[in-house]
């Protein structure tokens, strides 16, 4: 099989041209914030409800503790979840499976909320390759002279879109900058080989690498979130990512898949 090493910018598709929404916190209505990933083969199932408040103010965002929240596979009955308090909402032996498609519905004080998500099968990394980088990533200073590769083949039946996610010598790397989402537009039925370009690494480093198989509409919420990190995000009046939540909500429900592989740095 010919392995081919496709330009970044012809996978990659940043959020410069994505819409986002505008909230003026100091003087809009709350609104509701919604957080919930479904993992699959973990077990257990979170969901975070919380409500803005004045960007400028110190206090936490309030929580919400009278919420109802159910959730449906497929055509399945839907399963209530319970209430933990403190914003919190959880179906503790729930096991997602891949495949399948979920709806997610939340209601407070009489407002109805619902996001889906379809949980795609995983593609799995067939290996990950280290070698030396030609430049720093992103302003790494140039001591960090290794680069991280990833090998997997691209389905070619359906659309694909992804995260890739590190861990580095045990420790998420999970700063903003380092957020990396990949869609298969130009590439569908290839054989990727693609750099952690995010990141470059020391000798002797250990680096976990997840790749993440997620939905469109969770790609899209990525996807502009990476722009609002590009861009600095540094208006008075902060951006929110896009949200596949109905009813005015923000937030994320998702559903995830993912293939993992680790590589010392040598």
């Amino acid at each position: 099989m010919i392995k081919i090493l496709f330009p970044i910018a012809a996978i990659l598709v940043l959020a410069s041209c994505q819409k986002v929404i505008e909230i003026d916190l100091n003087s809009a209505t709350p609104l509701i914030v919604i957080e919930a990933a479904l993992q699959e083969n973990a077990v257990g199932f979170t969901v975070h409800i919380t409500q803005t408040g004045n960007y400028f103010g110190t206090d936490q965002p309030k929580t919400i503790n009278t919420a109802t929240v159910t959730l449906k596979k497929g055509t399945d009955n839907p399963i209530t979840l319970a209430n933990e308090g403190n914003g919190i909402y959880t179906a503790a032996s729930y096991v997602a499976e891949k495949g399948k498609s979920y709806l997610l519905t939340v209601t407070v004080d009489g407002a109805t909320y619902e996001a889906t998500s379809y949980l795609p099968v995983p593609v799995p990394l067939d290996e990950l390759v280290v070698q030396v980088s030609d430049q720093p990533s992103f302003g790494s200073p140039q001591a960090d002279s290794f680069q991280v590769f990833c090998h997997f083949q691209e389905p070619l039946a359906e659309a694909n879109f992804y995260r890739i996610k590190t861990i580095v010598n045990d420790v998420p790397s999970n700063k903003g900058e380092n957020l990396l989402v990949l869609e298969d537009r130009l590439t569908n039925g290839n054989y990727i080989r693609i750099p952690v370009f995010t990141e470059t690494y020391k000798l002797n480093d250990k680096v976990e690498v997840e790749l993440v198989s997620m939905d469109a509409k969770m790609y899209d919420y990525f996807n502009s979130l990476s722009g609002l990190v590009s861009n600095g995000n540094s208006s008075a009046a902060p951006t929110n990512p896009n949200t596949n939540w109905s009813g005015g909500a923000l937030g994320y429900f998702g559903a995830f898949s993912s293939s993992k592989k680790t590589v010392i740095v040598q």
